[in-house]
C-alpha cells in the first residue's frame, strides 16, 4: 500500500478547514449554546468544578482520575485542561481540539480504504471530509468524536495487521482501544470480541503462530493495563468490580421504556417513570453509591424485560437499528436542534412507522421538519452508495476478511445501542461506513464508464 504523505496532509487540512469552520459559524451566531447537545450541559459543569477543585488543591486521590464516574479519564482530563486553559473560552477550545481528532479519522478511513483497495481510498476520505455526522458531532461537548478517532485507529491498525502481523501493530491496536476505553467505555465489551476475530483471521489466512498469538496476548495487556486503573478505582472504593455505573440507569430508564413502546405505543417518559417508581417501591431512596444505585435499576430493568418479552425487544431493537442508521446529523446541530417541537421520543404513534411518519409529517415545526426530511433524503442516498460499495468491495475481491472485521464492529455498535436511536451513536461506524462508500462511488463509476474506456 503506497501512501503519498503530502495527500494525507491534503486530506487533514481540508477535514480541519471544514470542521473549524462549522464550529465557529456556530459559535458565532450561538455562543456557548451552539456546542452544547443534550448532555453536554452537564459535562461541561463537571469540568468548570473539577477545574475549580484543582485551582483550589483539593483533589487527592482516586478523584485525580476522572471529575466524576459519568467521565472517563481521558475525556475529564481534556475537557478540564481547556477549562484551565482557555478560561470562558474551554468549550471552543474543546470543540477545536475535536476536530483535530476528527480529522486525523478522516486520515485514518483514507488509510483503512486503501488497505482494503487502494482504488477506494481517495473518495472514502473525500465523503468523510464532508460526513455531516462527522463534522456536527465534532461541534459538540461530547466523548464521541475522540473515541471514534480511537475507533478508527484500531480498526486500521487491525486490517494491516491480519495481512502483515507485527509487533508494532499489536502494539497500535492495544494502545487505541485502551485510550478509545479511556474516552468512552463502549469499547470495554469489544476487548474478548477483537481478539478473538484476530485470532480467527490470523487461523484463516494461515498466519496463527505462537508469534502471532503473543502479539494478540500483548495487544490485550496493553489494552486491560490502561483501564485497569477505572477497574481497580471503582473496586476498591465502592466495592464494584466493574468499569462503569451507567449500566442500570441504561437499562432501566432507556432500554425497557423504549422496548416498552415498541411492544404497545406508550410513550418514553410515562415508562420510564414507572420504573422508577417501581425501583423505589422496593428499594426505597436511592443509595449514596452510584454502583449500588446501578444494581438496583438493573434487577428491575431485567424483570421489566422478562415481562415484555423476547419478541418486544427484537422489534426494539430493529426500530433503534433503524434510528441510528436513518437519522440524519441535522438534527443535532443546536440551530435545528433547538426549534422549539414535539422530540422523536415524545412523539405518539401506536406502531414505529405510524411513530415516524407523524414526526415526520405531523411535526409542530414545519421549519424543523424540512431540515428532517431533507437530512432523510441525503441519509439514503448515502446508504444506497454504501450497498453498492459492500457489493463492489465483495464482487471485485477486495479484502474480505478486513471487511468482515468491519461488519462485525458496525454489528456491534448497533447491538450495544440497542433501542436507543440517534446520529451520535452512529458516529463509531461512520469509518466502515466512510469506506464503503469509497467503494461504492468507484462501483458507480465503473458502471457509468463506457466498455473499453
Amino acid at each position: 500500500m503506497s501512501v503519498s504523505r503530502t495527500l494525507l496532509v491534503r486530506i487533514f487540512i481540508s477535514a480541519l478547514l471544514v470542521r473549524w469552520a462549522y464550529a465557529f459559524g456556530v459559535y458565532a451566531v450561538m455562543g456557548d449554546p451552539g456546542l452544547m447537545g443534550t448532555d453536554s450541559i452537564s459535562f461541561y459543569a463537571i469540568a468548570k468544578n473539577f477545574a475549580l477543585e484543582l485551582r483550589r488543591g483539593d483533589v487527592s486521590g482516586w478523584h485525580w482520575l476522572s471529575a466524576d464516574l459519568q467521565l472517563m479519564p481521558f475525556y475529564s482530563w481534556l475537557l478540564t485542561l481547556c477549562v484551565l486553559l482557555a478560561g470562558a473560552y474551554g468549550s471552543i477550545a474543546y470543540v477545536l481540539i475535536q476536530g483535530l481528532f476528527d480529522s486525523g479519522t478522516c486520515v485514518l478511513i483514507y488509510l483503512t480504504a486503501a488497505a482494503i483497495a487502494e482504488r477506494y481510498a481517495l473518495p472514502a476520505a473525500i465523503f468523510a471530509i464532508i460526513n455531516p455526522t462527522q463534522i456536527v458531532v465534532s461541534g459538540l461537548i461530547y466523548h464521541d468524536t475522540p473515541f471514534v478517532f480511537f475507533a478508527a485507529l484500531f480498526l486500521l491498525a487491525s486490517v494491516l495487521w491480519l495481512r502483515k502481523p507485527s509487533w508494532t501493530l499489536a502494539f497500535v491496536i492495544g494502545l487505541a482501544l485502551g485510550g478509545g476505553a479511556l474516552f468512552r467505555i463502549l469499547v470495554g465489551l469489544w476487548l474478548p470480541v477483537q481478539f478473538g476475530l484476530l485470532l480467527i483471521g490470523a487461523l484463516v489466512l494461515g498466519n496463527l503462530r505462537w508469534r502471532t498469538v503473543g502479539q494478540i496476548a500483548s495487544a490485550a495487556a496493553i489494552a486491560c493495563l490502561l483501564i485497569l486503573p477505572v477497574f481497580l478505582r471503582n473496586g476498591l472504593q465502592y466495592g464494584a468490580w466493574m468499569l462503569t455505573a451507567q449500566g442500570g440507569t441504561h437499562l432501566a430508564i432507556w432500554v425497557v421504556p423504549l422496548v416498552q413502546e415498541a411492544k404497545d405505543g406508550t410513550l418514553w417518559e410515562k415508562t420510564a417513570a414507572d420504573i422508577q417508581h417501581r425501583a423505589a417501591e422496593r428499594f426505597g431512596p436511592p443509595p449514596a453509591n452510584p454502583f449500588e444505585a446501578s444494581r438496583q435499576l438493573e434487577i428491575v430493568g431485567r424483570e421489566a424485560l422478562r415481562e415484555l418479552g423476547v419478541l418486544a425487544v427484537a422489534r426494539a431493537w430493529l426500530n433503534g437499528a433503524a434510528v441510528n442508521l436513518g437519522s440524519p446529523a441535522v438534527v443535532l446541530s443546536p440551530p435545528i436542534a433547538s426549534l422549539p417541537r414535539t422530540g422523536f421520543y415524545g412523539t405518539p404513534g401506536a406502531s414505529f412507522p405510524e411513530k415516524v411518519f407523524n414526526f415526520l409529517f405531523h411535526s409542530d415545526n414545519a421549519r424543523y421538519a424540512q431540515w428532517l426530511l431533507a437530512g432523510i433524503i441525503g441519509v439514503v442516498a448515502m446508504r444506497l452508495i454504501q450497498l453498492i460499495g459492500l457489493w463492489t468491495a465483495l464482487r471485485a475481491g477486495a479484502d474480505r476478511i478486513g471487511l468482515a472485521l468491519l461488519a462485525v464492529w458496525v454489528c456491534y455498535i448497533l447491538a450495544v445501542s440497542g433501542p436507543v436511536g440517534s446520529p451520535k451513536y452512529r458516529l463509531p461506524i461512520e469509518p466502515p461506513l466512510m469506506v464503503l462508500a469509497g467503494a461504492g462511488w468507484h462501483g458507480l463509476r465503473t458502471i457509468r464508464r463506457p466498455p473499453g474506456a
